[in-house]
């Protein structure tokens, strides 16, 4: 069973840590392994308790103040052992492509095993990432599940705001007549979004010393999505952790202790993280950093789009709990047009002393694939920045396809060394 695994996983990765710390890691993951591991055995804890569920790609705060647990679903589709054994229930079963993106294929094959809860409400946002709405969709569909979707303006104005609140505050409405025991409780919001916050503001400390050469993060740490409090069932417990990583960033750069052996490269990566450990090892083995790792929500995490809780200084106003949920919701690069997406990379890059780019696309993503050629065509024009389009999948169906992958990365590293030197 899914979540049974998951917790012996991460039980082993914690002993691992204790037992064979490796020092171009940072400590503190030893402390994010043990937070997800109470997340997971949470979620068992509720099941068994037959509390409701609730999934959702992007207002998890709004839904757990309404008293719902908060349920992976494309999250967990990456984390699966087996990535066969869902998409026999996807493709095999269902009929759904075998092309699309893996994420969203082994999600549904995932939630429609019955080794996962299934939720009383699902919730997604309208954006150009089409197929992880349509996965949402179609698990709604095969199960019964009531199903809403938040849609955008095209616009990050005032008007804007109050539309994606109005679709929050309906759903609220809606989920509170339809699920027996759910209530929406505001000042929950509130708490959970000032968790959010806090950790924001420990995540920006470290954005400066990414600056530092040797950069003071390994490769595969600088792939670690930031941990929102909001998720969790401790959001406390997470804000420590958000502190113990600057803390440690800080640390590390003092003492000059960099990710690599000897940084010869500095990558932005953009997109999605690789996959697999033979990445990895090729990336620290060539000398190559990753001060920075270009996804939905980085550019706000890490303070180069500064929209933050409380401030009324862009809309001019205060706003209420639900538009604040809104305001987050506007700060995701992929939901807007590509100068969202590559002007704060430009700046990133500038910053981080960045040498090249790895534009990284997941089989059947589509709103990586439609920003390529504006994001090489302005890097290089801008900054003089070579890009390397590599293309790879969540779970290649031989080894073959992970070693023709990583030599072409490897052949773009050595090149851009060679320039470099």
């Amino acid at each position: 069973m899914f979540l049974d695994e998951q917790v012996q996983k991460l039980q082993r990765r914690v002993r691992n840590i204790e037992q064979n710390p490796r020092p171009e890691f940072l400590k503190c993951t030893k402390l994010r392994y043990q937070l997800e591991l109470e997340r997971y055995l949470h979620v068992l804890e509720a099941w068994k308790q037959g509390k409701p569920f609730a999934v959702s790609d992007s207002i998890d705060s709004i839904l757990q103040a309404m008293g719902f647990e908060a349920q992976g679903y494309i999250a967990w589709g990456d984390r699966v052992s087996n990535p066969q054994k869902y998409y026999d229930i996807a493709i095999n079963k269902l009929g759904f492509p075998d092309q699309t993106c893996d994420r969203t294929i082994t999600a549904l094959g995932l939630f429609l095993s019955g080794e996962v809860p299934i939720p009383r409400l699902m919730a997604a946002r309208r954006i150009p990432c089409d197929p992880e709405r349509w996965s949402l969709m179609a698990a709604a569909k095969f199960t019964g599940v009531l199903f809403l979707e938040l849609a955008r303006l095209n616009n990050n104005g005032d008007e804007n705001i109050r539309c994606i609140a109005d679709q929050e505050a309906a759903l609220i409405e809606y989920a509170e007549k339809s699920v027996p025991g759910i209530k929406y409780d505001e000042s929950k919001l509130i708490e959970l979004m000032e968790a959010d916050q806090q950790s924001l503001y420990y995540l920006r400390d470290t954005y400066e010393l990414r600056k530092r050469v040797p950069c003071p993060i390994s490769p595969q740490d600088s792939f670690r999505l930031m941990t929102m409090p909001s998720r969790y069932p401790n959001p406390a417990r997470v804000v420590e952790y958000s502190k113990a990583y600057r803390d440690e960033m800080f640390e590390r750069a003092d003492k000059g202790i960099g990710g690599v052996r000897e940084e010869k490269l500095r990558i932005a990566w953009l997109a999605t993280g690789p996959y697999g450990r033979s990445t990895f090892d090729l990336l620290s083995k060539k000398g190559v950093s990753i001060p920075w790792f270009h996804y939905g929500r980085a550019a706000h995490y890490f303070g180069l789009i500064r929209d933050d809780l409380g401030d009324e200084g862009k809309y001019g106003r205060k706003l209420n709990p639900l538009e604040e949920m809104a305001r987050f919701f506007n700060t995701n690069t992929w939901a807007g047009p590509s100068t969202d997406w590559v002007d704060p990379l430009i700046k990133a890059c500038r910053d981080l002393k960045i040498d090249a780019v790895v534009d990284f696309l997941q089989v059947g993503c589509i709103p990586t694939i439609n920003l390529k050629r504006i994001t090489a065509q302005r890097l290089k024009e801008e900054l003089g920045i070579p890009t390397l389009d590599l293309e790879g999948r969540e779970h290649f169906a031989t080894e073959a396809g992970t070693i023709n992958m990583n030599k072409k990365l490897e052949e773009f590293i050595d090149m851009c060394i060679a320039n470099k030197g």
